[in-house]
């Protein structure tokens, strides 16, 4: 049984679970981050937002997104 990592694709850095990303994720606020989000339909600011409002919901709709698009290795 192999384990399955994630990579940014923004910039290459590996983590073990979508969350884990999409904790790495919400922490850069470089513009090529953000415009990678742009390009998956989100937004940095509703993310946090949401985030802040409801507790993990930011970071359990960018998990979604990246357990989907994000290379793996």
């Amino acid at each position: 049984m192999t384990n399955t990592n994630y990579r940014c694709p923004c910039c290459r850095k590996i983590c073990s679970e979508p969350h884990d990303l999409a904790r790495h994720f919400l922490g850069q606020t470089d513009k090529k981050h953000k415009d990678w989000l742009k390009t998956q339909g989100l937004s940095y600011a509703q993310l946090i937002t949401s985030q802040a409002e409801f507790g993990n919901k930011g970071y359990d709709t960018l998990a979604e997104v990246l357990g989907k698009e994000a290379p793996r290795c």
